[in-house]
C-alpha cells in the first residue's frame, strides 16, 4: 500500500488590510518583520549622530589632558631668552621663545652678590651684567667722549664727581647725575646692541627686553631732534629712491 507523505506547508501571511479581524485560525503563524539596515539607520540617525559627536568630544578632551600633562604649555611660554624673536608683548616685556631652554643668568640684588655670581659692571647699560651676557658696544660707548669717560656726579649740584665707571657701579646711593649727551649715546648704542643680539640669536638681557625702555630711548632721541639746530637743517644727506626690499 502506497505511503502518503505529508507535505509541510509554510503558513501564508495575510496582508494587514486583507486580514479578517474575526479570523481565529490558529494555524496561521505571524512571523516578525525584519527591518533592513537602511530602515534602522534612518530611524536612529539622530541618536547615532549625537553619540558619535560625544565620542569625538571625549577623545579630544582626553588628548588635551594628555598633552598638558606630558608637556606643559606654561613652561614653554615662560622662557625668558630666545634665539627666535616673536613680536609679542607681556607687561611691557618683549617675549622671546628660545629653540632650547636657557639657564637664567642673574646678578642678584647687591654688588657683592653680583660679583659672586660672575657679573661685572656694564657702563653702557649702567647695570651689573653677567659675563656670559652680551656686552656689545661698551668700548664704543666709553670712548665716544673723545676717548674719555663721561662725567658722573653724586648730586645734581655737581659738587662730588665720580672718578670712573667702577665708582659709578659701586655707588650705594642708587643713582647718579650725568649729561644729556651721555643719555643719548646710551640709547643709541643700546639699540645697536639689541639689533646685533637679535641677529645672532644671543641672550637678551632685562633692559633690552623691556619695551618701555626702548620706547623711552626712541622718544628721547625724537624730542632732541625736534630742538632747533641749524646744523640739522643743512643739506648733507643723499637718499636712494630706486630701492626694493623683502621681508621674511
Amino acid at each position: 500500500m502506497e505511503k502518503i507523505y505529508p507535505r509541510n506547508y509554510e503558513p501564508v501571511h495575510k496582508a494587514d488590510n486583507d486580514r479578517d479581524p474575526s479570523d481565529s485560525d490558529t494555524t496561521l503563524t505571524v512571523r516578525p518583520r525584519r527591518h533592513s539596515v537602511q530602515q534602522f539607520l534612518k530611524r536612529n540617525l539622530a541618536t547615532i549622530t549625537i553619540t558619535g559627536l560625544l565620542l569625538i568630544l571625549g577623545l579630544l578632551v582626553i588628548a588635551l589632558i594628555a598633552a598638558i600633562t606630558l608637556q606643559p604649555v606654561g613652561q614653554a611660554l615662560s622662557l625668558e631668552h630666545s634665539s627666535v624673536y616673536l613680536d609679542s608683548h607681556h607687561d611691557g616685556q618683549r617675549q622671546c621663545l628660545p629653540a632650547a631652554p636657557r639657564t637664567r643668568l642673574s646678578c642678584g640684588n647687591s654688588t657683592d652678590e653680583a660679583e659672586a655670581l660672575g657679573c661685572t659692571y656694564d657702563p653702557l647699560s649702567a647695570c651689573w651684567l653677567h659675563r656670559e651676557c652680551p656686552h656689545d658696544y661698551v668700548t664704543e660707548f666709553t670712548e665716544f667722549n673723545n676717548g674719555k669717560p663721561f662725567i658722573y656726579y653724586y648730586d645734581k649740584e655737581m659738587t662730588r664727581q665720580m672718578k670712573d665707571y667702577d665708582e659709578v657701579g659701586r655707588n650705594v646711593n642708587g643713582f647718579y647725575w650725568t649729561s644729556n649727551r651721555e643719555h643719548l649715546v646710551h640709547c643709541l648704542y643700546l639699540l645697536r646692541r639689541a639689533h646685533d643680539v637679535h641677529m645672532r640669536g644671543d641672550r637678551l638681557d632685562t633692559m633690552l627686553a623691556d619695551l618701555e625702555h626702548t620706547d623711552h630711548c626712541t622718544n628721547m632721541l625724537t624730542n632732541w631732534l625736534r630742538r632747533p639746530d641749524p646744523a640739522l637743517d643743512e643739506l648733507g644727506t643723499q637718499g636712494q629712491t630706486h630701492c626694493f626690499m623683502s621681508c621674511s
